[in-house]
């Protein structure tokens, strides 16, 4: 038998009272998340963007070199930086750029 005044946080796995949940705005749904769960997600997310944002090398995925972080595309859909360093990111554009207009004259 379910208690229907309780919801099992998805996080903490535990049957919470239906008060520790938030409503999602403009809807009837439950957020999956406990309040205290939810915050303590939050503030993990924003330490953990706060750190990101401190980095100053990185490593480029192409070359191996460690570069100054200024050397890296900004990504904004993904809130990071791209993995290639600006140079090895042009040389595989071009590449690709090169094999797209051979497939294309094949065609």
């Amino acid at each position: 038998m379910k208690d229907s005044s309780k919801k099992k946080c998805r996080c903490c796995q535990k049957a919470r009272p239906l008060a520790l949940f938030h409503r999602l705005e403009g809807t009837t749904a439950i957020h999956p998340f406990c309040r205290p769960c939810l915050a303590m997600t939050v503030r993990q997310r924003t330490a953990d963007r706060a750190t990101r944002r401190v980095l100053t090398k990185r490593d480029c995925a192409q070359c191996g070199q460690q570069l100054p972080i200024q050397m890296f595309h900004w990504l904004r859909a993904s809130n990071s930086y791209h993995s290639y360093c600006r140079p090895c990111h042009a040389a595989y554009m071009a590449e690709r750029y090169r094999r797209l207009m051979e497939v294309r004259k094949r065609g």
